[in-house]
């Protein structure tokens, strides 16, 4: 079934039941939330980041050493993880940066060496690094790999791999 057709069936129903002022006002909110996401996904906007949710590092701490490979653990608060492809408001999957990628956070991240997606709602992970010092970064992505607005981004850390 089209967005269109759901929508009209969605106001039909609406239309049928005038005495019930609170299901009208349920079903034209529901309307208008699919509206937006249809319009979100049209246009690659970024979905919105709630404010004080936070990403960070639960291990390795800030100036660890390490052998590898690194056993890394992320945090999250203020919102949930969803897989990529799970269009949920107020969720997202993690991706580390390592040692400062550049990055456009207009655009979906790109898988490369030094940007690692976990689009299968990980939570943790073993990284290959090479002996030396490294700096890891976490970023939220949304459904599409695209960070939040505003980014939901860890503090950098240092680390250094024995």
């Amino acid at each position: 079934m089209t967005p269109m057709k759901r929508l009209v069936i969605i106001a039909a129903a609406a239309l049928a039941l005038p005495a019930h002022a609170d299901t009208w006002k349920s079903l034209k909110d529901a309307a208008k939330q699919q509206a937006a996401q249809k319009a979100e996904e049209q246009l690659n906007l970024p979905q919105a980041a709630p404010q004080g949710a936070k990403v960070y590092f639960i291990e390795p701490k800030n100036g660890a050493e390490v052998t590898s490979p690194v056993r890394v653990v992320f945090g999250l608060s203020g919102m949930g993880v969803a897989p990529a492809g799970v269009n949920q408001p107020n969720t997202g999957h993690h991706h580390i940066l390592i040692d400062d990628p550049a990055v456009d956070f207009t655009q979906p991240l790109p898988a490369t060496d030094q940007i690692k997606h976990f689009g299968g709602g990980q939570t943790e992970t073993l990284l290959e690094l090479k002996p030396g010092k490294h700096t890891l970064q976490l970023v939220l992505g949304d459904w599409k790999h695209q960070p939040h607005n505003p980014p939901v981004m860890s503090e950098k850390i240092t680390i250094t791999v024995k």
